[in-house]
């Protein structure tokens, strides 16, 4: 008998010793380390912030997690929540894309030391205020296309080019001399609506024209709609949900478009609006050699590029947003961007002859070769 107790003894000992094993193994959340060790592995600077944005967004949604986004006056508001209904980060910021990866990096989702360096591309409180004031609810095409398109058509230039991890928009007027900027933003379109918020009469043009426009942004606000995203085969999948109803699904080739998209698919913006995405998404060279990374990423590699050696990117605007690649005078190239510089960047590569744009540099790390006579 004693030595059935003995064993009986033994045996809880070992159920409770599994027990506590199990508590502190088994999580009831995404666990945060295992994925910022595969970041460290994935994460390329070259991709700027927008790529590494999305390549964190690939793989938290590999993990189950998902992306709810709510337009707000200031901009958007982003939670990102794991499988199990936790909010694992949140943030605020004058769009989707850098709101979400706000909330990856008050999240501590992103590892160092790329968090550091991302956190210097989103936008500042008094940028954040200024941008609001403009028209607000992430909406940031139109206000930018518009400051780009009234530079222009007095005459000045427009120029993007790769800063630190983020983009840098500079605005000019015909005599060269430097109307406004924003340094290291999250993407072209960004920088141009934040540097256009910066100058008091840009600013004044653009809250005068844009008053009595419809903000869809703020429809989607006062009627409680949430844009839900994850990456799911090789690009952004978006839902709308208006409480429990689900509106639309429609996808993309990175957040915004993806989120745009699905506006139309709702019925939330004009048939206009629509017609003129669906044009540019025709004739978009780069779905028929889709890599599998975002827009963003892949033209943040090749404005890089641009900005390593010299050329110079002008932005302009023709119905679309326009990218030209100069070499002083001389136009090498241009494309057009369907909401922003990075994709007009890959269209414009596209559309020109490659090679005397991007100029390849002598192949690196290649072995060296010994004068023999071939086999």
């Amino acid at each position: 008998m004693e030595l059935f107790y003995s064993f009986y003894a033994l045996t809880l000992l070992v159920k409770l010793k599994l027990l506590f094993f199990l508590m502190e193994y088994v999580k009831d959340r995404v666990d945060l380390d295992v994925i910022g060790e595969r970041l460290k592995k994935y994460l390329r600077r070259s991709e700027g912030s927008c790529g590494m944005y999305h390549q964190t967004l690939a793989l938290l949604s590999e993990y189950g997690c998902k992306v709810v986004s709510k337009e707000v006056p200031e901009g958007a508001i982003s939670r990102i929540i794991d499988p199990f209904g936790n909010v694992i980060g949140k943030g605020v910021d004058i769009t989707w894309p850098p709101a979400t990866l706000r909330a990856m990096i008050e999240g501590e989702i992103i590892p160092e030391p790329w968090r550091s360096e991302l956190k210097e591309v989103l936008t500042s409180e008094e940028d954040v205020k200024r941008v609001k004031e403009i028209f607000g609810f992430g909406r940031i095409v139109r206000p930018a296309a518009m400051a780009i398109s009234m530079v222009s058509s007095k005459g000045g230039r427009v120029f993007a080019r790769r800063d630190r991890i983020g983009v840098t928009v500079e605005f000019y007027d015909d005599s060269d001399r430097k109307i406004s900027e924003a340094q290291n933003i999250f993407c072209p379109a960004c920088a141009a609506v934040i540097a256009a918020s910066r100058d008091s009469e840009l600013s004044h043009h653009l809250k005068e024209q844009l008053k009595n426009e419809v903000n869809t942004g703020r429809l989607k606000w006062e009627r409680g709609i949430e844009n839900v995203f994850n990456w799911d085969n090789f690009h952004v999948i978006v839902s709308l949900w208006e409480g429990e109803r689900k509106l639309a699904e429609n996808w993309g080739c990175c957040t915004a478009y993806a989120i745009v998209r699905t506006e139309v698919a709702a019925g939330l913006v004009g048939s206009k609006v629509g017609k003129v995405l669906k044009v540019y998404c025709d004739q978009c060279p780069v779905k028929n050699i889709w890599l599998g990374k975002a827009m963003g990423a892949m033209g943040n590699v090749v404005l890089k590029r641009l900005s390593d050696i010299g050329l110079k990117v002008e932005l302009g605007y023709e119905t679309f947003l326009t990218v030209a690649v100069r070499d002083n005078s001389e136009i090498l190239g241009k494309g057009y961007g369907s909401l922003c510089a990075l994709s007009g960047t890959i269209n414009m590569l596209l559309r020109s002859k490659g090679i005397s744009i991007i100029k390849p540099s002598l192949a690196k790390d290649f072995p060296t070769i010994e004068e023999k006579k071939d086999a």
